[in-house]
């Protein structure tokens, strides 16, 4: 799990300020995107919690757009959001805080995107995503 405090040693103003969410308020996403690769596209976002207490005791929002345009592009942050979490986790459990690419596989040799071309889940998801 990543937490903003993770960064506040490396991290230059404003943002430096922004991660530590002044006085204990973090800005954060909620929405839900669904289909959207398909005419059937929606996104489901606002203030809702989905849970019981956003259901029956919470005043919440929610809005729903049914534009294909808008739910790829909300799709697009949410693996962008992913992406950077997953780095974030990395650079939390490395010793030192360094982060090094690969070497590269000799010729021929096994790569780590082979599971990418093999695995078939893997390989569905390398064609919805491109």
């Amino acid at each position: 799990m990543a937490y903003p405090a993770a960064l506040l040693s490396d991290v230059p103003e404003p943002f430096k300020s922004e991660s530590a969410g002044g006085s204990g308020i973090h800005m954060h996403h909620k929405f839900v995107v669904i289909d959207f690769d398909l005419p059937t596209a929606r996104v489901y976002t606002g203030s809702y919690n989905f849970s019981i207490a956003a259901d029956e005791d919470n005043g919440e929002n929610l809005w729903c757009f049914d534009d294909r345009r808008i739910a790829v592009a909300y799709m697009i942050q949410a693996v962008t959001m992913f992406d950077h979490y997953e780095w974030r986790d990395a650079h939390a459990k490395v010793p030192g805080g360094k982060l090094y690419l690969k070497t590269p596989p000799a010729p021929g040799g096994a790569t780590w995107f082979d599971e990418d071309f093999s695995d078939p889940q893997k390989i569905k998801d390398r064609v919805l995503f491109s």
